[in-house]
């Protein structure tokens, strides 16, 4: 049986963490957190306001450790929330830096 993980990051009002969750309870897959190093703050809007900037400007928050090593799964399931259109800035950082599939054996 194959080890799965389900990889996420909510920010608003969890609707992600929620899915994120019951995905890892219906398959028996691990789960982790994705969280920035500097947390997003102010009024909803002015938080909106700054993921419209940062998705444009293709910005990559640094994000904190996962307490998991994503190389001891087989299959990996990633949870975003939409940030205009595309994925949350956090999000596009946990990719950039994986080598997922590059030179895989499996």
């Amino acid at each position: 049986m194959k080890k799965m993980l389900v990889v996420y990051y909510s920010w608003s009002n969890g609707n992600t963490k929620q899915i994120a969750e019951q995905l890892a309870k219906a398959t028996g897959a691990e789960l982790a957190e994705i969280d920035t190093v500097q947390p997003y703050t102010g009024s909803y809007d002015e938080v909106v306001d700054q993921g419209q900037r940062e998705v444009n400007a293709g910005y990559k928050p640094e994000i904190k450790p996962l307490t998991v090593n994503i190389q001891d799964y087989d299959v990996i399931a990633v949870g975003t929330p939409t940030w205009w259109y595309t994925m949350a800035p956090a999000v596009l950082t946990f990719l950039s830096a994986q080598e997922l599939m590059r030179g895989s054996k499996r």
